[in-house]
């Protein structure tokens, strides 16, 4: 089983759980969560479940907030991430280069002007 099943099986199996602790029937959290109850038996088996079934069931189970929660998270991370790479940005030096430029004065004075070129 790769990771991916792994994690929606993970999820499934919670699911079932928090259905039993809030002494729900599969056809109760069916008719909260408004999706068919071969929809519950099928998550609960560990089959694929889509994002917006999962948020029917969490919805039927009270628990949105854990998604809320979890986007939240995310969020503040984005942020945080965000806020630093402007402060790095802030203190960076930008290194510029020297460039040697000739005055008028200093190119008649080199021995540019005396070059002689062979026919």
């Amino acid at each position: 089983m790769n990771e991916t099943a792994e994690m929606i099986a993970m999820l499934c199996r919670r699911i079932k759980i928090a259905r039993i602790e809030k002494n729900l029937s599969q056809q109760e959290l069916a008719n909260k969560s408004r999706i068919g109850i071969a929809t519950i038996k099928r998550i609960e088996q560990g089959e694929s479940i889509t994002l917006q079934t999962l948020i029917a069931v969490l919805r039927g189970l009270d628990e949105l907030d854990q998604l809320n929660n979890l986007l939240a998270y995310n969020e503040v991370i984005h942020k945080t991430a965000m806020e630093q790479l402007k402060r790095k940005r802030k203190y960076r030096t930008i290194k510029q280069e020297k460039v040697d430029v000739l005055v008028e004065n200093d190119f008649l004075r080199s021995k540019v002007n005396t070059m002689r070129w062979k026919h």
